[in-house]
């Protein structure tokens, strides 16, 4: 009975997802992969249901199978962009472990569904843990990269006080160095000496910022020399506005990369 519940459910959302796409998209702003992914996402859910189901688990099936059918259709009716983003990727993932594990218990191969369930979890803790694995190994090599990307090299040795990468949808990369005299004064002077460079501010309150893309500002407060710019020449990890920021009296310097 639930199974036919869930398919006339899914008979329903393709249906009004059908009908006047024109009005849905504007009520729920919904492209045609949220719909693709949508409906996968409600035949993965069958296969949740169905597989412990048939193996005698009845009630496993049924408690999996509501759950997932009404948190998707949740999200799905109240056009909750956030969870979307990120709480179907999690479905879909868990939905796909699920299945293996059941697909080769129904073959009487428990032991190989649980080992298969193990490697597929792994390798979703990895890739969900990737970011703070590039932040534990970031070091001096992609400091020179990142900065020979923006035409900036440091000549002498430099120390990383601080690096981490963040954000999903609008992603941020930062990091502080600690730098030499000879680094932080040549890299100042090409601040002030830009054809950029917009003179010297006491506070932010007037300070300029880009405007457009391919568009850079260079200036100074009592504090620090800036250089902000933004270009269409994006990097590997998608961010294409930055911000240099060189302390005067620690002589650090101060790099964000946003892809906003």
């Amino acid at each position: 009975m639930i199974l036919l519940y869930i398919s006339m459910l899914i008979v329903w959302v393709y249906d009004f997802m059908i009908y006047n796409t024109s009005t849905y998209k504007q009520q729920l702003k919904m492209n045609a992969f949220t719909i693709t992914f949508c409906l996968v996402l409600y035949g993965l859910t069958l296969l949740c249901f169905f597989l412990p189901f048939k193996n005698g688990q009845k009630v496993t099936g049924k408690i999996v199978g509501v759950i997932l059918g009404i948190v998707i259709t949740l999200t799905v009716i109240g056009n909750l962009d956030f969870l979307i983003i990120f709480i179907w990727p999690l479905i879909a993932v868990f939905q796909i472990i699920f299945i293996s594990y059941w697909s080769f218990r129904i073959f009487g191969r428990r032991k190989t569904g649980k080992i298969v369930a193990i490697v597929f979890t792994t390798a979703f803790l990895l890739l969900l843990m990737q970011p703070w694995i590039s932040d534990w190994t970031f070091n001096k090599k992609d400091v020179k990269k990142i900065l020979a990307f923006h035409n900036l090299e440091l000549k002498d040795d430099f120390k990383i006080l601080k690096n981490e990468s963040f954000g999903f949808k609008d992603y941020r990369e930062t990091f502080i160095l600690k730098l030499s005299d000879n680094d932080f004064n040549r890299i100042s002077q090409s601040i002030k000496s830009s054809k950029s460079y917009k003179g010297f501010f006491r506070d932010y309150s007037n300070a300029p910022s880009v405007d457009t893309q391919n568009d850079t500002v260079d200036f100074e407060t009592t504090n620090y020399f800036e250089r902000e710019y933004s270009t269409n020449r994006k990097m590997e990890n998608g961010t294409y506005h930055f911000w240099f920021q060189l302390d005067k009296q620690k002589k650090e310097l101060e790099y964000n990369g946003s892809d906003e």
